[in-house]
Formats: C-alpha cells, sequence, structure tokens
C-alpha cells in the first residue's frame, strides 16, 4: 500500500480528481453562468483582418476554422477561470485591468482638439518649459596636453597669431591635434555644447566676442582656441513656432488632470481601512 501510495501515477491520478471535483464544485456554486458563446460578424471581421496583417494575405477556409476555434478555446478559458476565481488577489490582472481604464480615460480626454486661446493660457502659465535655450555656432581648434608637454602655452600663442592674421580661408583639419569633436560645431543650444565639452567650456564659450579667435578655452579634454561665429540669446518663443510641442504638452497635461479628477470622484466612494498600527484612512 506504501508503495502505491509513492507512485507518481498515483499523485497524478488523485490530483486530476481533485482538479475535477474543484471545477464541479464551483460550477454548481455558478449555475446562472451563460452558458452560450456568441461569435460575431465583427469578431470574425477582426479575426481575419489580424491574420492579414501578419501574414499580408486572407486567411483559407481552414485557417479561418482554426481561428474560430481558438477563439472559442479562449472564451471557455476565460469563463472557466472567472467562475473559478482566479482573477481574484492576481497582481498582473489588477494592474492590467488599472492600465485598461486609464487607456480608456485617456481615449476620452484624447476627444476635441485644444483651441488657440486655450494652447495661449497654456503657454503662458508654462514658459519656462518652452523658453528656448541660448545658442551658439563656433569653431574650434584643440591642443592636446599630454602631447605638447613643455611647449603647450607657447604652441597657443603662436597658432592663436596666425589663426588671427591669415586673410584666407584656413583648412582646420590641418591644425591642432586629432579628437573625436568637430571642427565647426552647427548653431546649438548650450545643453547640447555641454555634453559635447563639458560646462565649463560652455561658461567660458558664452564670455567671448563674436566674429575673432581667441582662447585658450579650457575644457575637460585639454585647451581649444575658438572662433564664435554666431550667438542667439535665450527666449520665449511664440505659439506659431513651436504649436505642435505645446499641443503635445497640452493633451498629456489635460490627460493626467481628468485621471486625477476621475480617481478622486470615485476615491469619494470607498471607505478605505489600513490594518497598520490600528491606523484607518477614510
Amino acid at each position: 500500500m506504501k508503495k502505491f501510495l509513492r507512485e507518481p501515477l498515483t499523485h497524478f491520478l488523485v490530483i486530476g480528481a481533485l482538479l475535477f471535483l474543484g471545477f464541479s464544485f464551483f460550477q454548481n456554486e455558478d449555475q446562472s453562468m451563460d452558458a452560450t458563446i456568441v461569435i460575431t460578424d465583427n469578431d470574425i471581421n477582426l479575426m481575419m483582418a489580424d491574420f492579414e496583417r501578419t501574414w499580408q494575405r486572407p486567411p483559407r477556409e481552414k485557417e479561418l476554422q482554426g481561428l474560430l476555434e481558438e477563439k472559442i478555446r479562449e472564451e471557455i478559458a476565460y469563463r472557466e477561470g472567472l467562475a473559478l476565481g482566479l482573477d481574484r488577489d492576481d497582481p498582473y490582472i489588477r494592474r492590467r485591468l488599472r492600465m485598461k481604464l486609464e487607456l480608456m480615460l485617456e481615449d476620452i480626454s484624447a476627444q476635441g482638439e485644444a483651441t488657440d486661446e486655450q494652447l495661449e493660457a497654456f503657454l503662458a502659465e508654462n514658459r519656462q518649459s518652452f523658453r528656448q535655450e541660448p545658442r551658439q555656432r563656433f569653431s574650434q581648434v584643440y591642443l592636446n596636453p599630454a602631447a605638447r608637454a613643455g611647449t603647450l602655452e607657447s604652441d597657443a600663442e603662436e597658432l592663436l597669431v596666425r589663426l588671427r592674421q591669415t586673410e584666407e580661408d584656413l583648412n582646420l583639419e590641418q591644425l591642432g591635434d586629432s579628437i573625436m569633436l568637430p571642427k565647426t560645431f552647427p548653431l546649438s543650444s548650450v545643453s547640447v555644447i555641454n555634453r559635447q565639452f563639458g560646462g565649463d567650456f560652455t561658461e567660458q564659450l558664452s564670455a567671448l566676442e563674436v566674429g575673432t579667435w581667441q582662447g585658450p578655452v579650457l575644457s575637460g579634454y585639454g585647451i581649444h582656441l575658438v572662433l564664435v561665429e554666431e550667438r542667439s540669446e535665450g527666449r520665449d518663443p511664440e505659439l506659431a513656432e513651436i504649436r505642435p510641442q505645446v499641443e503635445r504638452e497640452y493633451a498629456l497635461k489635460k490627460r493626467q488632470d481628468l485621471k486625477e479628477k476621475i480617481y478622486s470622484s470615485l476615491r469619494e466612494k470607498y471607505t478605505v481601512v489600513i490594518e497598520a498600527d490600528n491606523s484607518s484612512e477614510s
């Protein structure tokens, strides 16, 4: 008898019997569960459209029958899972339901376009978020301290004189030392220049005069001789210049506000009890 009880087949049969009894018990508990599965024309059209998007052709008759059978299997598994309470206390299902609810609210809030008056008011309230940074366009020649030990300062002075005195266009690629940075930099915001050269370089660059070679300007790489060719100060753009960006941020804020408003309304329906240190919240 003990040997029989230790057999894996015995364990399998016992577990199967328990599952069968469990299904029977829960089914008897919920005799009102709808036993009719209806596959509509819309369901079939959606299945065919999904198949065609994947395989670039409509499904054949046998393939369509397979899709229908899979749909039926999915519906049966869904209903039986609900009958067994498999959806209860499942964190994944709870998160999915919350996500679907919030997506539905976002779809609702996305209806209707914002008016010019609404966008202008939103832009005025959030000027700092849309403010354009100062921008600069410049050229630079790099000198490597490690390669010019003892001559770095004199080399920089001689090269600066040459850059200032020449009246012909110099080939900057033939001057200075090699570095993985462009010799000429397009009109760029200070944050972009920061990422390339570092904050110290950008701060010094902003203090230079436009139109003449100057330096040395220090960076984390070494020293640079720099020609600032163009500079534009930071400013607050008009709505017409940045309308798509303002529309996008306005829509995002509108969705967030709506979700918070609906949540606050729903929250008032519930009494929440937090069972910790005898504290409660309502």
